[in-house]
């Protein structure tokens, strides 16, 4: 009880003082603030789309990029980019001037963003072109949102609001994904800037920032010396566990498997999963840091592996073999998510629910070099994204710009 008056306090107390300031203070139209996922993580869209903008130099724009890691502000700092630690008095006087943000999660908000940035229009790019049930698509998650507290919640502490825009991949995800978990003012069907980078190099200075350097360059190398690269990147589990923890797959077998087939299989677990395996020990196998941008690892790989994650949409653009791991599935979508759409239509590749199976379909494929879901990936790749190019950052920009600037 102690806590829920604590916590009431704390937030009466910023709408009467924060929210009033933001009010008074006036905004600097030029001034753009982009704010990664988790805490401001350099990664994903949010990261390309600040790059653009850096590229850009646009001397008439003002823009940061605000973090609450102190490695993430030191990197980006040596790399003399526009960056803010949180929460400082910059920081505030950053969230409380910018006319813009750029968001790509629903957390953003959090430390009193939410409050400072009150009058800032609010952009939200998002991170992934979901099959997976989310926001208040949920339908625990509508129900709370139509109900008084849910009301509340939105209202006092900006949780489900109302964003200025929200980009999308497609007239077909918006409307059937988009649209239904999201309240926006208006939709963008411009593709994700993340996936510029599969048709740029990526020896850009910039682009490597935040991403596993150690394990790209190790894995670009074995790649040139012919062998396959197979990334396996499952997604997270509301209800715990993971393949390894729950007996679906045996490092030692998949070790045998690579020194046997001239592969190597390099595991992304989700920045949320906790994995504590030492699967350096195994020879063939990679361990990626999960808390580290994926994008520059799916252009040097040659097979993918995942399961409900949206990583498979992504990859699409590369027209590369995507295998399903779907081992828990009763258990994943009557536990952890329900999914948007049926899952044997939306997944354009064989589903393997054993690593005997798994093992037989990367020999299809490897060995055998055979590929029946060619024509299913070109499908799904055209109701998924509208434009297959590297231009979604520009396009952005250039919406937002005419939209919100240049007036």
């Amino acid at each position: 009880m102690h806590s829920l008056f604590s916590n009431i306090k704390k937030i009466i107390s910023k709408w009467c003082i924060l929210v009033p300031i933001a009010y008074l203070v006036p905004k600097k139209r030029n001034l753009v603030l982009f704010i990664g996922k988790n805490k401001g993580r350099f990664c994903d869209n949010v990261k390309y789309l600040y790059l653009h903008f850096h590229k850009l130099k646009e001397s008439n724009i003002q823009y940061y990029f605000l973090t609450e890691h102190k490695c993430v502000y030191e990197s980006l700092t040596q790399n003399k980019l526009p960056v803010v630690y949180h929460p400082t008095l910059l920081s505030i006087y950053v969230l409380l001037r910018a006319n813009i943000l750029i968001v790509d999660s629903e957390s953003w908000r959090l430390k009193s963003k939410y409050y400072l940035s009150f009058k800032s229009k609010k952009i939200q790019l998002w991170h992934g072109v979901s099959l997976k049930r989310m926001e208040s698509a949920v339908p625990k998650t509508a129900k709370y949102i139509n109900s008084f507290g849910g009301k509340l919640d939105a209202a006092v502490r900006g949780k489900f609001i109302n964003h200025d825009l929200l980009i999308s991949t497609s007239e077909f995800f918006t409307q059937k994904v988009f649209s239904k978990a999201f309240r926006t003012k208006c939709f963008l069907e411009s593709g994700y800037p993340r996936n510029d980078v599969f048709f740029n190099h990526l020896d850009d200075e910039y682009v490597l920032i935040g991403s596993d350097k150690e394990t790209i360059s190790k894995v670009s190398k074995l790649r040139e010396d012919g062998y396959k690269i197979i990334l396996y990147a499952p997604t997270f589990r509301d209800t715990g566990g993971d393949p390894i923890t729950d007996g679906a797959l045996n490092p030692d077998s998949l070790s045998e498997f690579a020194n046997k087939n001239k592969a190597v299989f390099v595991f992304k677990f989700h920045v949320r999963a906790d994995t504590t395996y030492k699967l350096e020990a195994y020879d063939g196998i990679i361990k990626c840091d999960n808390s580290q941008d994926i994008q520059p690892l799916l252009k040097v790989s040659d097979i993918l592996i995942t399961d409900y994650s949206s990583v498979y949409m992504d990859y699409l653009l590369l027209d590369r073999p995507v295998i399903f791991f779907p081992y828990d599935y009763k258990k994943y979508i009557e536990k952890d998510r329900s999914l948007f759409f049926d899952y044997d239509w939306i997944t354009p590749g064989p589903k393997c629910s054993s690593q005997d199976e798994l093992e037989k379909t990367l020999i299809d494929y490897i060995i055998e070099q055979k590929d029946d879901f060619s024509a299913k990936r070109t499908e799904i790749r055209n109701l998924a994204f509208k434009y297959k190019d590297g231009n979604a950052s520009e396009r952005i920009w250039n919406f937002v710009k005419q939209k919100y600037l240049d007036r």
